[in-house]
């Protein structure tokens, strides 16, 4: 039998009988006991000899009541403290559950809604106990129980009164004043003043594993904070993070800022962050990835060309800032890159197809020669004097994109796109005009309402007693409102389509200007 068991066990015999070991750390070893004077099962931890020897006994019990006024649904109670023998123990309920640790060593990744309970029960815990003067200073899986369903956090305070009744003795024992993996920069640095946001960090730690099976394998530098994305994550936790939904990562770079001051400010803030970027998901429609994308890569055109070139990490890196993973931004890059290649020079309307999304017309110029990006705010002021919209510009390597944006743009849905590479210039434009848009609803509802009027004036007059015969009526009317938006789609393209055209052929004109000034002064 263990020394320390039996001795422990004899010391405390009148008041407790206790049964087995069923945890041991760092500081303490975990007994289940049995009270014999209130007749229930109590968890007892006992100190380790040594740290029990270099602390101050009476100040460790005084500390340690600081703990005992903590009353809340997710802090795990202090029953009693106590000293027997020269071993400082303290009693707390027995959970009839599992620890987060046995969890994680069991399923090793937990999905993510249970994350976010996990955290946002931890925190309103450790929020708690922060308004009332007590950090926690070892949050960790093996101080988070588990049971029916309710996360409950063990060991409050325990550090605290440790370090306080040690004071430098402590220091010059050697035992750790927290766990590796989960202290706080300034923790492991032994900073003389800690606060909340050293919780806010080991909490970050928690879900950082909960979620990729692991603990973060370094402290995030200040260009990822900044950025939002753990650059630096190994491969494996790559693959894990890289499915996080939203802009999950970006919150937990944030929870694990090497600097306290980047962190959130309390651990609530940070779990309210967490549970609200988890709910967006990494499912994108195209039109969310074209948005996003040139969100991530917009540029200010008005700069040189050697300003505007950023290589695809460094667009991952941008995008990441918004939570989107890096296989969705070289999905997104390629769509973004426009149709290039030897296409022939030329423009083409697309049809209307009628009870799809929109209908599309589509402009395509190719001129010999790349034009350089230098030039692309002057191909950037010839759009916006040709169509007189408001447009937003961007540049991703060699490729302009202007889109129509604003108001005053807004009924019209336009790209155009300016691609140089191989030798040759693309211009490519194109425009989707919705179907149902003002006008066109307006008279979908015009037609069908006068059809379903006819209908009802016919069974007024008694032309229609049978339903039946009201269907070709109303087949009528929803054939005569399908004909009516067929009508205006036509007319807007057959109005449209030029417009487009001598746009392409004006920038087609003046990509040729800009590469014989260019060749010319070369």
């Amino acid at each position: 039998m263990d020394e320390l068991f039996h001795r422990f066990k004899t010391a405390v015999a009148g008041r407790y009988a206790v049964e087995e070991e069923i945890g041991r750390g760092g500081m303490a070893v975990v007994y289940l006991a049995h009270d014999r004077k209130h007749d229930r099962d109590v968890a007892v931890k006992c100190l380790l000899p040594d740290l029990a020897a270099t602390l101050g006994s009476d100040r460790f019990l005084r500390e340690i009541r600081v703990t005992a006024n903590l009353q809340h649904p997710h802090i795990l109670p202090l029953y009693d403290s106590g000293e027997v023998d020269g071993l400082l123990y303290y009693v707390m309920p027995y959970i009839d559950g599992e620890s987060l640790r046995q969890r994680l060593n069991r399923d090793r990744r937990l999905e993510i809604d249970e994350v976010v309970r996990i955290t946002v029960q931890v925190a309103s815990a450790l929020d708690y106990a922060h308004r009332h003067g007590v950090l926690h200073r070892d949050i960790k899986p093996e101080n988070i129980m588990i049971s029916e369903g309710h996360a409950i956090v063990a060991d409050f305070g325990i550090a605290k009164a440790v370090v306080t009744a040690g004071g430098e003795n402590l220091t010059r024992s050697g035992f750790p004043l927290g766990t590796p993996g989960y202290m706080s920069p300034e923790q492991a640095a032994s900073a003389a003043s800690l606060d909340v946001r050293t919780d806010v960090y080991s909490l970050a730690c928690v879900v950082y594993e909960m979620l990729v099976g692991d603990t973060p394998d370094e402290w995030p530098t200040e260009e990822a904070v900044r950025l939002g994305r753990l650059t630096d994550a190994p491969l494996e936790h790559r693959e894990q993070l890289d499915k996080l939904p939203g802009r999950l990562e970006q919150v937990i770079t944030k929870g694990l800022a090497t600097r306290r001051n980047d962190r959130y400010a309390t651990p609530n803030r940070f779990s309210d962050a967490l549970a609200a970027s988890s709910e967006r998901s990494t499912k994108l429609s195209d039109a969310e990835v074209r948005q996003i994308m040139m969100r991530a890569a917009e540029l200010d055109v008005e700069q040189q060309a050697e300003e505007t070139q950023l290589s695809i990490g460094a667009v991952e890196q941008a995008a990441a800032e918004v939570g989107i993973p890096p296989e969705r931004v070289r999905e997104a890059a390629v769509e973004l890159a426009g149709p290039s290649g030897g296409a022939a020079a030329g423009a083409t309307a697309h049809a209307p197809r009628f009870f799809d999304r929109s209908s599309q017309l589509v402009v395509d110029r190719l001129i010999e020669g790349e034009v350089p990006a230098a030039e692309y705010p002057l191909l950037v002021k010839e759009i916006h004097a040709r169509l007189a919209t408001v447009g937003h510009a961007s540049a991703f390597g060699s490729t302009l994109t202007w889109t129509t944006t604003g108001s005053a743009g807004a009924s019209r849905n336009m790209q155009v796109t300016v691609s140089a590479e191989a030798g040759v210039t693309r211009i490519h434009i194109e425009e989707n005009m919705q179907i149902v848009g003002p006008r066109q609803f307006v008279t979908i509802l015009g037609v069908a309402a006068g059809g379903l009027l006819g209908a009802m004036f016919a069974m007024a007059a008694g032309l229609g007693e049978s339903p039946l015969l009201i269907l070709p009526t109303l087949a009528l009317a929803a054939a005569g409102a399908t004909a009516a938006v067929r009508s205006q789609v036509l007319s807007l393209a057959k109005r449209r389509l030029p417009e487009l055209q001598a746009l392409g052929d004006r920038l087609a004109a003046l990509g040729k200007e800009l590469l014989r000034s260019d060749h010319a002064t070369g």
